[in-house]
């Protein structure tokens, strides 16, 4: 199996610049649930674009995500890294996160991915059943075995993601955390269970200087529409007051700019440090207007109106 590219993802975390807008932006979407060739293409357009991530779990598309990208990787060695959660089954439940479960996830993903090391791991749920020492050790002897370059967390809550940073660091190493984040700011009950980066998380991520994976970085598509719409039979968890607000007020921006509201709202997201926007195209030319957001500039005083609006 090829090794991952370290000689791409050395010094990843350390980009903030909008010249690296580029290497920020995470490559996520449907994978293992479409053909392997339409995964593919946007897989290439990515790499070739100078993505340098792609983001999965264990658990997407019933345990055929990682595979899908493995079959990728195998013909593209060495052209991106890989970022991938454990800790749920292929329905989605929470797994006892001890450590020949969180072990034999691993070894799964590694098989699945055909790398020997893998670039990000995180913890895609906490298991308050144990303590985070315990935990910080058992992604620690991953790291030490070879099978993952850097681990962190998902899902977790403030107080434990702020632990696990401490524990992590003790042991010499630094924390990754993945969380939604985008412009527009969720109904939490409509989520599912997952979690936004609410005030409390965010004091965490700047305090101990976390790089965030922000998944739904594009809020489900809903800058790019007009009206309303549900999500698998529930109400759009996006479609607040607030948010209309700010739909509106990047409609107006992206006017004055030349450029789409959707464009302007990831350009937002690029906007804020330590965040690392994680875009999930369905074809390859929804990648190449994403990346265009790298390109919009925003100045504090028009991003500080595009969220507060003031």
């Amino acid at each position: 199996m090829p090794h991952s590219p370290v000689h791409l993802l050395d010094g990843l975390f350390a980009q903030q610049d909008m010249e690296s807008a580029a290497h920020r932006f995470v490559l996520g979407g449907p994978f293992g649930a479409e053909p392997v060739e339409t995964s593919a293409e946007r897989l290439t357009r990515f790499a070739d674009a100078g993505g340098l991530l792609v983001e999965t779990s264990h658990s997407y598309a019933k345990g055929q995500a990682e595979p899908a990208i493995g079959h990728w990787l195998r013909r593209n060695p060495g052209t991106l890294g890989v970022a991938t959660k454990v800790g749920h089954d292929t329905t989605g439940a929470d797994l006892p996160l001890d450590r020949d479960t969180v072990h034999d996830q691993v070894r799964a993903a590694r098989d699945n991915l055909g790398v020997r090391t893998i670039d990000v791991l995180l913890y895609h749920c906490d298991d308050p059943t144990r303590s985070v020492a315990e935990l910080a050790d058992t992604l620690v002897s991953l790291v030490e075995a070879g099978h993952v370059r850097r681990v962190g967390a998902s899902n977790w809550q403030p107080d434990r993601l702020s632990a696990l940073a401490v524990e992590l660091a003790e042991r010499g190493h630094d924390a990754v955390a993945s969380y939604q984040f985008s412009l527009a700011e969720p109904e939490p009950a409509l989520l599912g269970g997952s979690l936004h980066v609410d005030p409390a998380v965010l004091d965490v991520v700047r305090a101990h200087r976390l790089p965030l994976l922000a998944w739904s970085a594009q809020a489900r598509g809903y800058f790019a529409r007009t009206g309303t719409r549900e999500t698998n039979g529930r109400p759009d968890p996006y479609d607040t007051e607030d948010n209309r607000a700010r739909r509106r007020r990047c409609r107006e921006l992206a006017a004055e700019l030349g450029t789409r509201p959707e464009t302007v709202a990831l350009a937002w997201t690029l906007h804020q440090s330590q965040v690392w926007p994680s875009i999930g195209p369905r074809t390859t030319d929804q990648i190449d207007r994403s990346l265009q957001a790298r390109g919009l500039r925003l100045t504090g005083a028009q991003a500080n109106w595009l969220r507060h609006g003031r």
